[in-house]
């Protein structure tokens, strides 16, 4: 996973805010967008440079998940309806217990405690997953309504969760051969999960005597900033070093391995619902050939893979749109979902991760706000190192779970709101029933312009009290008084039942 610069800012605004899909074709509208993308990329060390990331980064547009492009298989058809899902960034790096996957290697980049590779790889002998239980996990997520789950495989450390020969590091050689990918895939299916599987093209491990770890160095192999003049090259002890090009027979080598690893990872495990590529496939595998092993499976938009072995086929642009760096500013046009850290500060384990996540009301309006555009929540968590899960995980789950069992209808299934539609919360539909989610800042009311042709408002109702709750309809504007929401506590939701109008 690349790095991520929280943001928890809300849909919530002074006054009328669009829920339309934005023109792509404006500047300002990519430029936000832009903005919001821009703490995703890995190469991120805030200050001057990440104003020149921004900049290089300006003109990109949503090109997945749109119809008529996105897969149309019947078995894929449930990523348009699904609220939320769970992230799980797992790997040696949370023997630690002090640093996310594979980033801190790279040596002036960005905060927080660094390691040296050579140390960072030599994690994997205290890895041990000794009480590894997915099942419990998972058990949770289900009973707080999540849909799919995706675990991560291999991150850029290389490190690959199932046993495979195409790897020099990973659970065949320092676990002896125990399978944690299947154990997972296997609670997924008992739970009523779909099922999810992350893979890092990039290998670091395979390119280690080729690689700077030293960001923005004379290599300029770690970043698309040019390198900062007179920054040497790292080699996996930080130690200065003139890198060589990575020879073409270690290339064609990475190459093969990687398409054995993902072909692995498509035929070992029976059906497999998502594929979540993170940096390339790094392998020569097609969409094409993917979708042979799996016909009805999902792709993200980061496969950089081509569409078919065809010369000159163009690259795959995925089935979804990914939303790392912040929250989603306006409506994407397709098939979408929103990441969020549930494990703050970072997406693999750290021991802080003891004391608190994220706060369950903050995911809980990330859910509202992303579903209210028909986009789907990826809460990311990281298990420890012995394969168990944090007293918060199951506090928050649980908060989830409660949540959901009175309120789960306006997000599960439920559909988004005509584009025409403007509010200052996010609103969900199921036919004529609007769900409208009280989340903090409404100052205490609620402002819907429907968008279509209403004829009357026949109710509206608290969700969790079941009591009735004051409106006003007037020249095609709904407003609904509401308490103003505590940031902190899990919001409420209105039902509101609308009359067609002609």
């Amino acid at each position: 996973m690349t790095r991520h610069l929280l943001s928890f800012s809300l849909m919530a605004l002074m006054g009328i805010v669009s829920l339309r899909a934005a023109d792509q074709n404006d500047e300002e509208t990519v430029r936000k967008n832009a903005a919001e993308q821009a703490g995703a990329l890995h190469q991120d060390p805030g200050g001057d440079d990440r104003d020149a990331l921004l900049a290089a980064r300006a003109k990109n547009k949503i090109t997945a998940g749109l119809p008529g492009e996105r897969t149309e298989h019947p078995d894929a058809q449930w990523f348009g309806k699904v609220s939320h899902g769970l992230f799980l960034h797992w790997g040696i790096s949370s023997a630690h217990g002090d640093i996310d996957l594979s980033w801190p290697m790279i040596f002036n980049m960005g905060k927080g405690t660094k390691l040296k590779p050579a140390e960072y790889w030599d994690l994997a002998g205290k890895f041990k997953a000794e009480n590894y239980d997915p099942g419990k996990w998972l058990k949770a997520a289900k009973e707080a309504g999540f849909g799919y789950a995706v675990m991560v495989t291999k991150h850029h450390d290389g490190y690959t969760l199932f046993p495979t020969e195409a790897s020099e590091i990973g659970v065949r050689t320092s676990l002896p051969g125990r399978d944690l990918v299947k154990e997972y895939i296997e609670a997924c299916r008992a739970n009523g999960l779909k099922v999810g599987l992350y893979f890092s093209g990039p290998d670091w491990y395979k390119v280690r005597n080729h690689m700077s770890f030293n960001y923005r160095s004379e290599k300029g192999d770690n970043s698309t900033l040019p390198p900062i003049p007179g920054r040497p090259d790292f080699d996996t002890n930080w130690q200065p070093t003139k890198v060589s090009p990575v020879p073409a027979e270690l290339k064609k080598q990475m190459i093969r391995e990687n398409r054995q690893e993902l072909t692995e990872l498509l035929t070992r495990y029976g059906k497999i619902d998502l594929l979540w590529f993170d940096g390339s496939t790094g392998s020569d595998m097609t969409v094409e050939e993917i979708r042979k092993l799996q016909p009805g499976i999902v792709i993200n938009n980061r496969s950089g893979a081509p569409i078919s072995a065809a010369p000159g086929s163009p690259k795959f642009k995925g089935d979804y749109f990914t939303v790392e760096g912040g929250d989603q500013p306006f409506r994407p046009p397709g098939w979408w979902e929103q990441l969020r850290i549930w494990n703050s500060p970072c997406w693999g384990y750290m021991t802080k991760n003891e004391q608190s996540y994220v706060s369950s009301a903050s995911i809980l309006k990330s859910i509202a706000r992303s579903r209210a555009w028909g986009g789907a929540v990826l809460a990311n968590c990281g298990p420890r190192p012995d394969g168990t899960m944090p007293d918060p995980y199951y506090k928050g789950m649980a908060e989830v779970r409660d949540w959901m069992k009175i309120n789960g209808e306006s997000v599960i299934g439920a559909d988004a709101v005509p584009e025409a539609a403007e509010a200052n919360v996010p609103v969900t539909m199921r036919g004529n029933i609007w769900y409208l989610h009280a989340v903090a800042g409404t100052k205490e009311a609620i402002t819907v312009k429907p968008g279509i042709p209403v004829k009357s408002i026949l109710s509206a109702k608290n969700l969790r009290t079941g009591e009735s709750v004051p409106f006003d309809w007037k020249e095609g504007v709904l407003t609904v008084s509401v308490s103003n929401p505590d940031a902190g506590k899990a919001h409420d939701v209105i039902a509101v039942i609308l009359e067609p109008g002609k």
